[in-house]
């Protein structure tokens, strides 16, 4: 999934030209203490913080204040990527912008947060199981199978390395606990944990 999917397009901007009232206006109108600053044709160049800001007279321009991170993200990214670049910037937000780098929108913390619910499927009803598999090929497909022959549907998986095996988490739709254990222990298949989700 692409960061375009999953960036908030309502954010505070402003022009490279704007001057410290109106950036401190903007931000009071998001309740934040950053600003995204493009120029006239909506090229992103930078961000300015309220801190750089305190000591300025409400008419001087910004222009100077504003700070090109080392951080951004492109539409086309994906959201892991975003995530990732999100945890190593310790920024409030990252700009989302194209391949001429004008802005689209921000990813923030909110966004992040949203696109993980997403992933793992935290909205639907349903049933989480969750197992610990040998990292090798196949191992995860005997699984799927299992499922598949017996009418239960995927919704969501995510997997990490442990050790020479995969935690595994795997939602599928029925909400029914009982009935995916016998089926998981009719093939032999353990499991750590089964637990239902009645989504949201």
């Amino acid at each position: 999934m692409f960061a375009k999917n999953w960036m908030n397009t309502d954010f505070p901007q402003v022009r490279v030209s704007a001057n410290v009232q109106e950036v401190l206006a903007m931000m009071r109108k998001y309740r934040v203490d950053y600003c995204v600053v493009t120029d006239e044709e909506n090229k992103f160049e930078g961000l300015v913080y309220k801190n750089t800001l305190a000591n300025l007279q409400f008419d001087s321009t910004i222009g100077d204040y504003v700070i090109f991170p080392d951080f951004y993200v492109f539409e086309d990214s994906y959201i892991e990527e975003a995530a990732l670049t999100f945890r190593e910037s310790q920024e409030a937000c990252l700009a989302v912008v194209d391949n001429d780098l004008i802005v689209k929108g921000v990813i923030t913390l909110t966004e992040i947060l949203e696109a993980f619910v997403a992933v793992t499927a935290m909205d639907e009803a349903g049933s989480r199981i969750l197992l610990r598999l040998e990292d090798k090929p196949g191992q995860l497909k005997r699984v799927f199978d299992v499922l598949a022959q017996n009418k239960m549907n995927v919704l969501a998986v995510n997997t990490v390395k442990d050790d020479g095996y995969r935690r595994v988490s795997i939602k599928v739709d029925t909400k029914e606990t009982e009935e995916v254990a016998k089926v998981l222990q009719a093939y032999d298949i353990n499991y750590d944990k089964i637990a239902k989700e009645e989504g949201f």
